[in-house]
């Protein structure tokens, strides 16, 4: 496979997958290892209970229990194959067309048994839900400026603010899920952040990251 430019960023074919070279010439390229990462969390959960995951408890698992979530901003797939590796059957959708290219390459390449529960869409999120499967939980994790970081942001959030920009239509993308009337609508924002709509339920609140939920509409 040749490597790819796509609006100027480059996809370098690397592994059995498509790699996202950095802006920075020093930095390694940016790609996502699915059977690695899920592997991962599962080692890790083997010594650690899932109600200690703050994820886990903002989308609602509990016992036996494991919703059904829709990820409307795949990304690189970290809460997506977590949510997986909870045991959660997951749809995600994803508009970018330089991470909808590292998802697919990345999914092409995996083999994890796991994979057998998660949807890809490469389409926008706003114009899936008039299509949206029998789900419990939407998650939104919209991409938005954040005044009240102190730290650089590390590389792929870096690169990605610069290849994304902000989603300008994040509270328009909510409104419409409210509607489809899932059991949780959870929206990730950084500790500090404004709330996206209204007042949640709900907050989980960690360390540099707050889950806000929001229950049946």
């Amino acid at each position: 496979m040749e490597n790819l430019n796509i609006n100027g960023f480059i996809l370098e074919w690397k592994d059995g997958q498509y790699w996202l070279q950095s802006d920075i010439p020093k930095e390694n390229p940016i790609g996502i290892e699915i059977d690695k990462e899920l592997q991962r969390h599962e080692e890790f959960f083997k010594k650690s209970s899932l109600q200690k995951e703050l994820l886990a408890r903002a989308i609602g698992v509990k016992g036996p229990y494991r919703p059904r979530v829709l990820d409307l901003t795949a990304g690189l797939l970290g809460d997506s194959l977590l949510m997986l590796a909870f045991g959660c059957e997951v749809w995600a959708t994803e508009r970018h067309p330089v991470i909808q290219k590292l998802i697919e390459s990345s999914l092409k390449n995996a083999r994890h048994p796991k994979l057998s529960q998660f949807h890809f869409y490469p389409e926008e999120g706003l114009s899936f839900l008039d299509q949206v499967p029998e789900i419990d939980v939407i998650y939104f994790d919209p991409m938005f400026e954040d005044a009240s970081e102190k730290t650089s942001p590390r590389k792929e959030m870096r690169i990605f603010r610069n290849m994304v920009g902000k989603d300008l239509d994040a509270r328009e993308v909510f409104q419409k899920a409210s509607l489809i009337g899932p059991k949780r609508l959870v929206v990730k924002r950084p500790k500090h952040s404004e709330v996206l709509f209204g007042t949640p339920s709900v907050e989980y609140v960690g360390k540099s990251t707050r889950y806000d939920v929001y229950f049946s509409f």
